[in-house]
């Protein structure tokens, strides 16, 4: 792209070089410089006029406009070249000033500044027009300070023969300044796809506006010859339209950018400091004039108002940030962090004042059939419709909260009824909610944990957890009840024990690492999945089990970084044909610093990011949608893998499977159980298998437990497999011994069918 414009610019530049240097030396004499000078000069303003057509002609709407007035102004400023051509070359005589040839000068400022105005920009768009026009007065004051000095004030000062005169001598300096007013600002509020082709503009009518001044300030001060240097101005000023004409990569239809670029903030105050110098240098002379005094007034108090509104847009934008950091996006309830603050404070008060405090834990009861069957946008409402009838319900100094999921609390802190706040809660899902024109009935379990006065002061944390445990009570008393904590609920302190001690286990980095062999369809080793594992009191723990209790107790993004962690560092001393695959919750991709900190930690490992495969449930991300896949995103950029686990077992799997861009897709071991036949796969493996190489992802089949499930999974076509037949998850130890071993043996479905493992890990 840089090579192709080089020669543009080379010839460009060439041009306005040989222009200068016929100025300058005077090598045909003076005559035949200023015919060179004339024609040279309507050629140029023609050229551009031509170009900046052509650039019409390939875009639309809005900016084919504004490409057309910028043209029809070089091509008027092109036509009062050539009356003034007329003038000094067939009459060979002065050109009279005023004459026709001044209005083709000046009506191109004026049709160049509505040419810019109609390109589409963040400057014209949006909340941020009081900005801009702060903007605008600063740019405006400044350049008018500046020029006051150098050409404006020796121009009025000499006065003219005529009012009419003065005023056309002043309108060249004048119309040049609004237009490099608005320039700037179109040009501060430009993306990097137009910036180019404007800073192109720009430069071109900077040079025109450097002739025009000259020209003004010499014809003033009587020093204009019939052969200037400053006429070089106008040429470079066209040409280097023409070649913005030709550069130019901006916006092609009526679409504005309505976020303006960080340039925006700082551009405006480049012309500032010009003028604030030119300032200083006119104090340390001679003093400033009233034309002076007023324009720096001007310009210190834009400078002052617009620090002002910057000053109020960084405290709404401040407050609106902590709205967002303390509040579900969802629902717009508090979240689990402003809960968590608020529970504090109100145990602090009942350790201080011997207040009551309680704790409602209210989670929807088949919460996931609504998202199967009416998918996520359904449940999404859902919840939506319930917050807002839970909102409606509570008092008004209680506070209601969405923890995650379909998992809703509320703090009472001054005493009342809980029992009959929960059962009105209840009573208030009872109408029917319409979803996707279906009446769907919503049923919730309540866990109340309260700490009344004389009660022992007790963590936010243990509340919760309480909550909790009285939470799955009501889900096994039968769902769509309340149950109030108790001691007594010996199962139950059972569950806060194991609460508690995930929680200790996963401080202390105690969690375990399995590793379970992944095969090719050929039977060579390929690699690993991680597996967490936990155990408690000398017993292992379902990974269903604790995996969701370290979602509740909000440390299943750090379990899921340990494991990470733990298994990249044992899978830097594999051969480097192996690759690791990690289980990753979509709570762990949401989180705001989730890229940095599970790249961080793969860095630590030593571990190449190309041989890390990230395994996430499409399911994982019903709550993370933005976030989760922005991170997915990133890390796909670093090279990690992106697997979809469980791939066929949910309502909305087909659905999302083409946002998630996977490299692997893991089918669920439901699809290779129901294999009858090792020769012909079912219709629906086959059928998902087909989709997942249309996408251009390769297909992993676990749960593979039989030798006709194998056959029926390398026959549909799976590139991968991986279950007990194959090998188990072992330790660290067990998976060495697995890749020293390198491969197992696999019955091809042409095969005949044996009746036991060939290899096991």
């Amino acid at each position: 792209m840089v090579r192709s414009r080089l020669p543009r610019l080379a010839v460009c530049a060439a041009l306005i070089a040989a222009f200068m240097a016929d100025l300058a030396l005077r090598p045909g004499g003076t005559h035949l410089t200023r015919t060179i000078d004339d024609i040279g000069e309507m050629l140029a303003a023609a050229t551009a006029a031509g170009f900046c057509g052509w650039r019409a002609s390939k875009a639309v709407g809005r900016p084919r406009v504004s490409w057309l007035l910028i043209g029809t102004g070089c091509g008027a400023w092109a036509v009062g070249e050539a009356i003034w051509c007329y003038y000094e070359l067939l009459q060979s005589r002065s050109t009279p000033f005023p004459s026709w040839a001044d209005a083709g000068f000046l009506l191109f400022p004026v049709l160049a500044l509505v040419g810019l105005l109609f390109r589409p920009s963040a400057a014209f768009a949006g909340q941020g027009r009081i900005r801009v026009a702060l903007d605008a007065t600063i740019i405006a004051a400044a350049l008018f300070l500046v020029s006051w000095v150098l050409a404006l004030g020796p121009v009025y000062q000499a006065g003219a023969d005529s009012r009419f005169a003065a005023i056309v001598s002043l309108a060249y300096p004048v119309s040049d300044l609004m237009l490099l007013t608005v320039t700037v600002i179109v040009l501060s509020y430009s993306h990097t796809g137009d910036r180019l082709g404007l800073s192109s503009i720009a430069a071109g009518f900077l040079a025109l506006c450097v002739g025009d001044s000259g020209f003004a300030y010499l014809t003033a001060t009587d020093k204009y010859g019939a052969v200037n240097l400053i006429d070089a101005g106008w040429v470079a000023g066209f040409l280097i339209i023409a070649l913005a004409a030709l550069l130019d990569t901006g916006p092609r239809d009526d679409s504005p950018r309505l976020v303006a670029p960080r340039t925006a903030l700082l551009l405006p105050y480049a012309p500032a400091l010009a003028a604030i110098v030119t300032t200083m240098h006119e104090l340390s002379n001679a003093g400033l004039d009233q034309v002076e005094t007023a324009a720096a007034s001007t310009l210190v108090g834009a400078l002052i108002a617009r620090q002002v509104l910057v000053l109020l847009d960084n405290r709404t934008l401040m407050s609106r940030i902590s709205h967002q950091a303390f509040h579900d996006v969802l629902t717009g309830l508090a979240n689990r962090a402003l809960f968590n603050d608020r529970l504090e404070h109100a145990l602090d008060l009942h350790r201080r004042d011997l207040r009551e405090v309680t704790v409602l834990l209210l989670d929807l009861d088949d919460f996931k059939t609504v998202n199967d069957s009416l998918g996520h946008p359904a449940g999404d409402e859902l919840l939506v419709r319930v917050s807002e009838r839970l909102c409606a319900t509570v008092r008004t100094g209680d506070t209601v909260a969405r923890l995650g999921g379909d998992e809703f609390a509320i703090l009472m802190e001054d005493g009342g009824d809980a029992l009959d706040l929960a059962a009105r809660l209840l009573s208030s899902l009872d109408l029917p909610v319409t979803l996707a024109e279906r009446q769907i009935t919503v049923r919730a379990s309540i866990g109340l944990a309260t700490v009344l006065p004389a009660d022992p002061p007790v963590t936010g944390t243990e509340m919760l957890q309480r909550a909790d445990v009285a939470m799955y009570a009501a889900k096994r008393a039968g769902k769509a009840t309340v149950v109030t904590y108790t001691p007594s609920l010996d199962a139950d302190a059972e569950q806060l024990d194991l609460h508690n001690a995930l929680a200790v286990a996963v401080s202390l980095e105690e969690i375990g690492v399995a590793y379970q062999p992944i095969f090719g369809r050929d039977g060579a080793l390929r690699g690993f999945e991680a597996l967490a594992r936990w155990d408690y009191r000398g017993r292992p723990v379902s990974p269903g089990v604790f995996l969701d209790v370290a979602r509740r107790l909000g440390c299943l993004t750090r379990l899921d970084e340990l494991v990470l962690g733990k298994a990249a560092a044992e899978a830097s001393g594999w051969p480097t044909t192996l690759f690791l695959s990690v289980n990753v919750d979509g709570e762990t991709l949401s989180a705001p610093d989730a890229v940095e900190r599970l790249l961080d930690t793969i860095r630590r490992s030593g571990l190449d990011p190309r041989r890390i495969a990230v395994e996430v449930l499409e399911s994982s991300l019903i709550e993370y949608d933005a976030p989760a896949l922005s991170t997915l995103a990133a890390l796909r950029q670093a090279g990690v893998r992106v697997v979809v686990d469980d791939f066929g077992a949910g309502y909305a799997s087909l659905v999302r499977l083409q946002a998630l861009h996977p490299h692997v897709v893991k089918i669920d071991r439901s699809l290779v159980a129901e294999q009858t036949s090792a020769h012909a796969p079912t219709a629906l493996l086959a059928g998902v298998v087909q989709l997942a190489h249309r996408i251009g992802a390769a297909v992993i089949a676990e749960g593979i437990e039989t030798q006709l499930q194998l056959s029926a999974a390398t026959a549909a076509g799976c590139e991968y497999v991986q279950g007990f037949l194959l090998g188990r998850p072992g330790s660290p130890t067990r998976c060495r011994e697995t890749i020293r071993r390198g491969s197992v043996e696999i019955l091809q479905p042409s095969l005949p069918l044996r009746d036991q493992a060939t290899g096991s890990a």
